[in-house]
């Protein structure tokens, strides 16, 4: 058994792959806001942003709105 000790601040590095994801390169699109956001006239400040697989972009939502105002992806 190998024991580990750690000081304050201390940085684990995890053996992890080196290679960047496909497309990683590529900047994120801003897919605008949901149909809730919109309507109400949410504040920046207020919506949360969502990562949209499918159109490979980011999205913001009011409260709880989950579905990608492009394509309807529901699933991240």
């Amino acid at each position: 058994m190998t024991t580990v000790r750690l000081t304050v601040g201390a940085v684990l590095r995890f053996p992890q792959s080196r290679v960047s994801p496909v497309g990683a390169k590529k900047p994120a699109k801003i897919l605008g806001l949901g149909p809730m956001a919109t309507v109400l006239g949410a504040p920046e400040e207020q919506t949360i942003g969502h990562w949209c697989s499918r159109c490979r972009g980011i999205w913001y939502g009011y409260l709880l709105e989950v579905a990608c105002p492009v394509c309807g992806n529901r699933h991240g």
